[in-house]
């Protein structure tokens, strides 16, 4: 499918929605935008970088890293709550 063809498509949709839904896909549209930019800038770092072959530098700057909040010591009990499930 042509950008063309999906732009029309994108269009024809938000004509559909209220002025509520039009915001919420504006504001999500704004952070999409960042997060391409923020990895496309981080992969170009990436690709330049000597971190490549390093794994936990991979896993520091990827968006698993801070995802989730919970107790400090999360990883302490990590192998309990594993078993617990």
């Amino acid at each position: 499918m042509e950008s063309t063809e999906i732009k029309q498509r994108i269009t024809k949709t938000l004509d559909n929605l209220n002025l509520e839904q039009l915001a919420l896909v504006e504001k999500l549209l704004t952070e999409m935008t960042a997060y391409f930019k923020t990895n496309k800038s981080l992969e170009n770092t990436s690709a330049t970088s000597s971190n490549n072959d390093d794994p936990l530098a991979q896993l520091r700057n990827s968006d698993f890293i801070g995802c989730f909040s919970d107790d400090p010591d999360l990883s302490e009990k990590s192998e309990n709550i594993a078993q617990g499930i």
